[in-house]
């Protein structure tokens, strides 16, 4: 069932999604088909031409009563007979007789689910390019900027933030793919009747349904009706669930990066972080992103829910799940732009953390220096026994490293091998080319 309720949105992003699920929108989308379908049928022979322009010419909101909506919808209780019911005291007599002929309840709603869906999908790559491209921007910018790279919650080895953000980016990236790939593969509605077998049409069913597709600017409609398949759906919220853990996944690396303890980037957000610490200023953006994505992949289970359809066709299922989830996404994505805007890195700290180790994380560099005279292996061994030392005495790498003549000497001959800013590899061009895939 597609949405016929009016809430509010969190951001002007939401607003513009809430107003494409809108009842205003639902009502003008049903009414665009009716129309098409009359046309179509009228050029078959199986609706009168004078029906035909006239339903089509009432098919604007200003001749849609909605008084009288409301009174029918107690009436009647049917979601879509009440808009027909209504919407018909204001055609012709002698075209009220021919609107909705032939179709279903469900092959008008699955449609115009569809229709929002593409232009609700749009909308949410859009958003999601801009923020690719800020992404870009911070990739760039800070290509080499050596940090820490943590694995397991661990001091691993150095790379640069423009190499952090280009994971980002890579991943950030496959979600746009995916949600584009759904509005390519499901570009078209369905209009083949109560259990499609176009009965009421009889043989002209896959061409007028195929000519009521085009006539609202959707693809070639597809072989078998799937009014009673659900899977479409599902993979759309999969889809954006991803992404919504994706930009979450994002905030949540800011906000562990700008704790106190580690402090490497900051959210300049101005807000006030205590009622009762002045100290504080909370990562409010960062909380507000995670927090977002998860309340939006939440949305995913009701959707795989309705897959499970009964016989051909019934199903329990709402719109507003859609509705709700495309709404959060989009207020989602307009407060992950507004972090990434507010985001202050601070290569100082950066490198300061970088230090923090005494010069453990150029182990692996060292190692390999090491291997070229004893052998990796031995030289792995020699590289643990150091650490270890290190550790012991509380002491530096270089430190440790006095007492051990290999690894004296390599030093003496390799300083650089303490130079953390010449040990990030590849990572600044790494950084560079996910930046070059942005609007490629």
């Amino acid at each position: 069932m597609i949405c016929l309720s009016d809430d509010a949105a969190a951001t002007p992003a939401g607003d513009t999604l809430l107003e494409i699920f809108s009842a205003r929108s639902s009502i003008k989308h049903i009414m665009a088909f009716e129309a098409a379908l009359a046309r179509v049928q009228s050029r078959h022979g199986l609706v009168p031409e004078a029906a035909a322009r006239d339903i089509s010419a009432k098919a604007e909101l200003a001749f849609f009563p909605v008084d009288e909506w409301a009174r029918q919808r107690a009436r009647v209780g049917h979601p879509l007979v009440a808009i027909l019911e209504a919407w018909t005291t204001c055609l012709d007599p002698e075209s009220r007789e021919w609107l909705h002929f032939g179709a279903t309840t469900a092959d008008l709603f699955n449609t115009v689910l569809i229709l929002q869906l593409q232009q609700a999908g749009n909308k949410l790559t859009s958003q999601m390019r801009d923020i690719e491209s800020r992404l870009a921007e911070l990739a760039t910018e800070h290509r080499a900027t050596p940090m820490v790279a943590r694995t397991l919650g661990r001091h691993a080895q150095p790379f640069t933030f423009g190499m952090k953000v280009a994971t980002w980016i890579s991943e950030h990236g496959r979600s746009i793919a995916r949600i584009q790939a759904w509005l390519t593969r499901y570009r078209t509605g369905v209009l083949s009747g109560a259990v499609g077998t176009y009965a009421a049409f009889g043989e002209q069913g896959p061409v007028i349904e195929r000519e009521v597709m085009a006539e609202l600017g959707l693809a070639e409609p597809e072989i078998v009706d799937w009014k009673g398949s659900r899977d479409r759906f599902a993979e759309f919220g999969c889809a954006v669930a991803l992404a919504a853990r994706t930009c979450g996944h994002v905030a949540q690396e800011i906000f562990l990066l700008s704790g106190d303890d580690l402090d490497e980037v900051r959210e300049a957000n101005g807000a006030v972080g205590s009622s009762t610490m002045p100290h504080k200023s909370n990562p409010s953006l960062c909380i507000d992103v995670v927090s977002r994505s998860r309340e939006v992949s939440a949305r995913v289970q009701p959707l795989l829910e309705w897959i499970f359809v009964v016989y051909e066709r019934d199903s329990s299922q709402h719109g507003d799940v859609m509705r709700d989830m495309c709404v959060g996404m989009g207020d989602l994505l307009f407060n992950l732009r507004l972090l990434l805007d507010a985001l202050v890195v601070l290569p100082q700290n950066m490198a300061a953390n970088l230090q923090r180790t005494q010069g453990m994380i150029m182990s692996e560099a060292m190692t390999f220096a090491l291997a070229e005279r004893m052998g990796k292996h031995t030289a792995h061994v020699e590289m643990q026994r150091l650490t270890r030392t290190a550790r012991e005495r509380g002491c530096s790498l270089q430190q440790a490293a006095s007492d051990n003549e290999a690894i004296r000497s390599l030093l003496v001959d390799r300083p650089d091998l303490l130079d953390v800013s010449r040990y990030v590899g590849r990572a600044p061009q790494i950084a560079d080319a996910a930046a070059a895939t942005v609007h490629r």
